[in-house]
């Protein structure tokens, strides 16, 4: 953050964000091969690594805009998770750290400049050398931050950063975290009705981080391609997503709760034939408990619990390998998503409920 004292923040709901000038981004991207599963991110500039950072634009919400487009312009990096934890003592210059990874959509503006990546404390040695030592100490608070958020606050920023931009988007596809076409949202997302069992003709869906209802919703044409019936159900965190689902869908208003994917259950105990989780909706340490908690509560007898992870993460965090890591058995995948005609990602994979007694 440059030479300014810095002090961590305790409570970001407390930081008068109208009086932000300067946005600094540590960016990180989740890598299970990694000794302490995420790697650092800088890009090179002047013939040096560094930290995205820039100047917050006068019509820009820093957390929804400023955070969002300074990776993007500089260094190409799409931000998913993100958290802010310093802010210089002035009140004028916030940092985040942010988990995401390389961007490939159209939508938005991204260049395409060399990456550095690697462990925050090999990064933070390569800052030193160059005389960058508040940067150094900055990737590091950052590291630390990272390592001590409670659950409690990674749900609490995961709704901040998501309810803005969707309930700001534009086209359904966008209020459900999609930035393309509508057909480029079916070309991508798809590929989920082949975790359908072929032998069923009608199938209860529901969808966890359901956003604005548009992926279930999708569900019941796009299954209907096939002959199969879907009756169309969603769970998001975020109360605000959910009032859109049910007022974008109508006939379909019943069929959306608030919930944690970790501990939400139909309150008249009904489970679903499939249910669709998105793996990053928890921290990677609770993926088992989450997989265990659909299984046993929410994924009907003999259903099928299908997973996915968007975007294009490395191998170590695909669907299959988290699900594996997770110590369960994968029983079908879907087929490869793309994008514009192009290979994107992993397939989802599914677990087999059993059928009961």
């Amino acid at each position: 953050m440059g030479p300014e004292a810095i002090s961590s923040i305790a409570d970001p709901e407390a930081v008068a964000w109208d009086r932000i000038t300067r946005v600094s981004v540590v960016c990180l991207i989740e890598d299970a091969d990694a000794p302490d599963g995420v790697v650092l991110v800088m890009h090179s500039r002047d013939g040096r690594w560094a930290v995205p950072a820039d100047a917050r634009r006068p019509d820009e919400d820093v957390w929804d805009d400023s955070v969002l487009r300074i990776p993007l312009e500089t260094m190409g990096f799409r931000r998913q998770d993100t958290h802010p934890f310093a802010l210089c003592d002035d009140g004028r210059h916030v940092a985040f750290w942010v988990f995401g990874g390389t961007y490939a959509g159209t939508r938005l503006s991204a260049v395409d400049v060399p990456w550095w990546t690697g462990s925050v404390a090999d990064g933070a040695s390569l800052l030193r050398p160059q005389g960058d030592e508040a940067w150094a100490a900055l990737v590091e608070a950052a590291d630390e931050s990272r390592r001590t958020r409670p659950y409690e606050r990674r749900a609490a920023d995961m709704h901040r950063t998501l309810v803005g931009a969707y309930l700001s988007a534009d086209t359904p596809q966008g209020g459900s975290g999609f930035g393309g076409s509508e057909a480029e949202w079916k070309e991508a997302r798809g590929a989920l009705v082949d975790a359908f069992d072929p032998s069923r003709t009608s199938v209860r869906f529901l969808d966890h981080a359901c956003a604005n209802g548009h992926l279930p919703v999708s569900m019941v044409s796009w299954a209907a391609e096939r002959g199969v019936e879907v009756d169309p159900y969603g769970v998001d965190i975020a109360p605000e997503l959910v009032d859109r689902a049910r007022v974008d869908h109508p006939a379909y208003a019943s069929h959306f709760f608030v919930g944690d994917a970790l501990t939400w259950v139909h309150p008249e105990g009904e489970r679903f034939d499939v249910v669709h989780v998105l793996l990053d909706v928890v921290p990677a340490a609770r993926h088992r408990e989450l997989i265990r908690h659909q299984l046993d509560h929410v994924v009907a007898p003999g259903g099928r619990l299908v997973l996915s992870e968007y975007g294009d993460p490395p191998s170590s965090r695909s669907t299959e390998a988290q699900v594996t890591r997770s110590g369960f058995t994968v029983g079908g995948r879907t087929r490869q998503p793309t994008r514009g005609g192009r290979e994107r990602g992993f397939p989802s994979v599914w677990i087999e409920a059993p059928a009961g007694p």
